[in-house]
C-alpha cells in the first residue's frame, strides 16, 4: 500500500479555505482518482492553540493506492486538473510525499 501525502505548510500572508478544500476539492479528488486505483482518501485540518507561523503544517491529504505505480499513473493522469483547482482554496502549494504503508493492526 502506498500513501500520497499532500502537505500544506503555512507562509505569512497566505490564505486557505478549509471548507472548500474539505468539500469541493476532496469531491473532485475522489471523482478523478477513484477510477484510477484510489483505495481511500482522507483530509486533515491541523489544530493549534495559536495562529499558524511560517512552516507550520495547516492541512494535509492522504490518498491511498495499491502500489507506487498506480499512484504515479493516477497523479500523472489527473494531476493537472487537481492542481488547477488549488488556487480556488489556497495561495499555498502542496508538497507531495510518497510513503510505503505497513499496517500493524
Amino acid at each position: 500500500m502506498v500513501r500520497v501525502i499532500g502537505l500544506y505548510r503555512w507562509l505569512d500572508g497566505a490564505t486557505f479555505d478549509h471548507e472548500y478544500y474539505n468539500s469541493k476539492h476532496m469531491q473532485l479528488t475522489l471523482k478523478l482518482l477513484s477510477p484510477r486505483g484510489l483505495v481511500r482518501l482522507e483530509s486533515d485540518r491541523y489544530l493549534a492553540a495559536a495562529p499558524p507561523i511560517a512552516g507550520d503544517i495547516i492541512a494535509a491529504s492522504n490518498a491511498y493506492f495499491p502500489s507506487i505505480e498506480a499512484a504515479r499513473a493516477a497523479l500523472t493522469a489527473a494531476g493537472g486538473e487537481l492542481m488547477a483547482d488549488v488556487p480556488k482554496y489556497t495561495t499555498l502549494r502542496p508538497q507531495l510525499h510518497f510513503v510505503a504503508v505497513t499496517s500493524h493492526c
